[in-house]
């Protein structure tokens, strides 16, 4: 990872840090991300999005026409890319002690720069990924439904400078991830 943008330490139970590996399998696994960015006038926005992880690259989809969110990554790449996975509330008694409640979880927070595709090889190849990660029972059916879709997708490419995690009480569930055949 390279990056000169400065992050801060976890301040609130750094104990939870979890490792980048750790960080990248839940990036890999998880359902949905949320890319957060700054408008024009700088009042945040964020959107949920499907997703791929290539390597150090989290790969999205939008529609060709744009929006709000695809103008503010034109104006400025810099994004916040959140996802979380195993979400499970509980109340926990330990050791004879009062019961609390609190959450099972694991998150991931990235930063990054957003760049569009521009290449159509690499535009078929990240909508089949995309394909694959979300509905592998129909891969048959991929190539044709790209080809239909293709004039009215783009494909957007965030290129993860910094990476962090954090885990608490954390029992894999499968909750947020992808259902994989």
């Amino acid at each position: 990872m390279k990056g000169p943008t400065m992050h801060h330490p976890m301040k609130q139970l750094p104990e939870r840090a979890i490792s980048e590996d750790e960080a990248r399998e839940i990036l890999r696994d998880g359902e949905y991300c949320v890319v957060a960015t700054v408008d024009a006038d700088g009042h945040p926005y964020a959107t949920p999005l499907s997703y791929v992880l290539d390597g150090d690259t989290l790969l999205i989809h939008t529609g060709a026409a744009g929006g709000q969110k695809t103008d503010d990554w034109e104006r400025d790449p810099r994004v916040c890319v959140t996802v979380a996975v195993d979400m499970e509330p509980v109340f926990v008694e330990e050791n004879g002690e009062p019961g609390f409640f609190t959450t099972r979880y694991a998150s991931v927070i990235a930063t990054g720069t957003v760049r569009r595709v521009a290449d159509p090889a690499q535009v078929r190849r990240a909508l089949a990924q995309l394909c694959l990660k979300y509905a592998p029972e129909y891969k048959d059916e991929i190539s044709g439904a790209i080809e239909r879709e293709l004039p009215l997708t783009a494909v957007w490419a965030i290129d993860l400078e910094h990476i962090s995690g954090k885990a608490g009480r954390r029992i894999p569930n499968g909750k947020g991830a992808v259902a994989r055949s």
